[in-house]
């Protein structure tokens, strides 16, 4: 075991399958041999081998909680929702008092968007000392709609390191007056995030003082005009308050609400217009949001599903994607279908341009959502498995965006073809109206 355990502490993930393997043929009859074997496995993102070995280990041992609780994490992670959710209620049942079973139990309701039913998990988990509870606990809450409860525990990010400690200048920011004197908002998060939270900044100046916000170089042409002073991320700032960002909505937001929107600047909408011009329908195209996000993989998908689904007659397309998956554009046999806006796009302030010549954006889950419902611009999102908080449960529309639709994947196994199949049909209602 500890060979074992030093190889996946190095991801060393293939030796490791093939010794856990080894110790399975050695001690067939020892249940702790097909777990070991089940959680490389999953380990190595083979999610369905993993199934099988946690269950040959339950056939030989059924009253091991904490095989039950591996086996309803592999379920999850196959968007078997039902059988995992019963697995993890097995696990907690055998486990007793054990807070690893019923934030398990818990994230797994969450991965069903079971908000509702994992919250007494999390609290549960909570009280068990469980360190991950609280942040998912809130995050619960949110998506629940409880935003008054959720936000207040929403400050926990900071308070358990999820947000990287770092000096900061002065006493934390209340929400109340502060002429005379200068706060500095940090920066925290994806691009996303910082974008839901632009349209606070008007009623942060309405409070007297002067605003300095940290931005990445994408985002600081887009907050410049809403504050005094842009300044790149961890800049050393004389101030006399601070404030993270993501805790903005909690001193303006109690409940959902729509925000102002935001316009876009008339030299980028020129720059922009002679790439965006002709007949028909507009419509831009993101099918990825960063690769670097680790459950990126929920919700990104592939360009051919956005070609395959949105040609339309009638309808033109232009891409929006950056990064990475800008690739599968000048790859893919049908690229001239799609006009490639990403080398005009210098960074966000460039996007909110196109968005605003553009009649529609349809996309999956990234910041140029935030970005196009900040801006009040018609956009479709596409929602994977378990998505932010932010979209809340059981929706079709936005209260945060109100030109904003939203288009869910059904419960259960990853499955975008009814997603596409709906979002198809009413974009060729709406090219032909």
């Amino acid at each position: 075991m500890e060979r074992l355990e030093a190889l996946l502490k190095e991801s060393r993930l293939e030796e490791a399958v093939t010794l856990a393997a080894e110790s399975v043929r050695a001690a067939p009859r020892d249940p702790e041999t097909h777990n070991a074997l089940g959680v490389v496995l999953a380990r190595a993102g083979r999610y369905p081998e993993a199934e099988r070995c946690y269950r040959a280990a339950l056939r030989l041992d059924p009253g091991r909680g904490a095989i039950w609780s591996n086996l309803g994490n592999t379920l999850t992670a196959q968007g078997l929702d039902a059988t995992a959710v019963a697995a993890q209620r097995r696990a907690v049942a055998l486990q007793g008092q054990n807070g690893t079973a019923f934030y398990n139990l818990a994230t797994t309701l969450t991965r069903a968007e079971r908000h509702e039913e994992a919250i007494p998990e999390y609290e549960a988990a909570l009280r068990l000392g469980h360190p991950q509870a609280a942040w998912n606990l809130a995050r619960a809450r949110l998506a629940a709609g409880d935003l008054r409860r959720g936000f207040a525990e929403y400050e926990c990010r900071i308070t358990t390191g999820l947000v990287p400690d770092r000096p900061r200048p002065g006493a934390r920011w209340d929400g109340s007056r502060f002429e005379g004197r200068t706060l500095l908002l940090l920066t925290e998060q994806g691009f996303g995030d910082t974008i839901w939270i632009l349209r606070y900044l008007p009623w942060v100046r309405e409070r007297g003082g002067r605003v300095v916000m940290e931005a990445k170089p994408e985002l600081a042409a887009l907050v410049a005009p809403l504050v005094n002073e842009v300044v790149a991320p961890g800049a050393e700032v004389a101030a006399d308050l601070h404030l993270h960002v993501c805790s903005l909505p909690g001193l303006f937001s109690p409940h959902v609400a729509p925000l102002p929107a935001l316009p876009p600047e008339e030299a980028r909408l020129e720059r922009l217009r002679p790439h965006i011009v002709g007949p028909g329908l507009k419509v831009g195209i993101i099918w990825s949001g960063s690769v670097t996000f680790g459950s990126n993989h929920w919700r990104a998908v592939t360009l051919g599903r956005f070609l395959d689904a949105f040609q339309w007659p009638g309808v033109r397309l232009f891409s929006l994607q950056k990064g990475p998956p800008e690739a599968e554009l000048a790859q893919h046999k049908m690229r001239g279908a799609v006009t490639d806006l990403a080398p005009h796009l210098r960074d966000f302030a460039d996007t909110a341009a196109a968005l605003t010549l553009l009649d529609l954006v349809i996309m999956t889950d990234s910041a140029v959502a935030h970005l196009a419902g900040t801006m009040n611009r018609p956009v479709w999102v596409l929602l994977g498995r378990a998505p932010h908080w932010l979209w809340l449960t059981g929706r079709e529309d936005c209260p945060w965006y109100p030109s904003m639709r939203l288009f869910r994947m059904a419960p259960g196994p990853l499955a975008w073809d009814g997603v596409f199949d709906r979002a198809s049909a009413a974009l060729l209602e709406r090219a032909g109206s």
